[in-house]
């Protein structure tokens, strides 16, 4: 049976109080004095609920989870831990950083750990290399790149996961969001997880 696959358009956080009221995420965060990222929430932020808006060619989902909900394996709220696993998913799909949109300086092992050693981009490296007697800048000794720190996370991200592999998202270009339990496009859905993503650490 053909997995359908989520192509995410546009993610929109609201925050639903014990009363009823629904506020945006500029509204919610006026209540923290230091964002609600890594704090402990004052007793009348019991019982808010986070909603996720979804637009994508499912027309419009809509998620939702306590505020408080934490996972136990990152430590983390989930609001949180979303928008960690997903800075770092982005920053390995397009090997940058996600806040400076900066390209990690890539050597011969970090393409080809994310890209595979059958990619176009690896044969490229190699049909370089073999035409040139001198080592290019970019593949001069680094102890630890900032590629390398991310495929790390990656590991972290899949580890125990059934589902997601780091071969079936570079050849699929797909990833099974177990805490949405949907499978996303990644090319497709990443511009939009972007932009959720930065809204939420400039208020959060």
């Amino acid at each position: 049976m053909k997995k359908t696959v989520m192509k995410i358009d546009k993610i929109e956080l609201k925050f639903k109080k014990r009363n009823g009221q629904i506020q945006s995420i500029e509204e919610f965060s006026k209540e923290f004095d230091n964002g609600f990222y890594f704090v402990e929430h004052p007793d009348v932020i019991n019982g808010t609920r986070v909603v996720m808006h979804v637009t994508s060619n499912f027309k419009n989902d809509t998620f939702s989870f306590d505020f408080n909900r934490k996972d136990i394996e990152w430590g983390h709220y989930w609001v949180d831990k979303l928008v960690q696993k997903w800075t770092i998913i982005w920053e390995w799909f397009y090997q940058a950083d996600l806040v400076t949109n900066k390209s990690y300086i890539l050597g011969e092992e970090d393409i080809k750990k994310r890209f595979g050693e059958h990619s176009q981009e690896y044969r490229e490296l190699s049909l370089s290399l073999s035409s040139s007697n001198s080592i290019p800048i970019n593949l001069v000794f680094k102890e630890t790149s900032d590629s390398e720190l991310n495929y790390n996370n990656m590991d972290w991200v899949l580890d125990f996961d059934e589902k997601n592999s780091i071969e079936r998202m570079r050849t699929e270009k797909n990833y099974y969001d177990n805490d949405l339990n949907v499978w996303i496009d990644l090319e497709y859905s990443l511009p939009a997880i972007k932009q959720i993503i930065r809204v939420v650490d400039f208020h959060g």
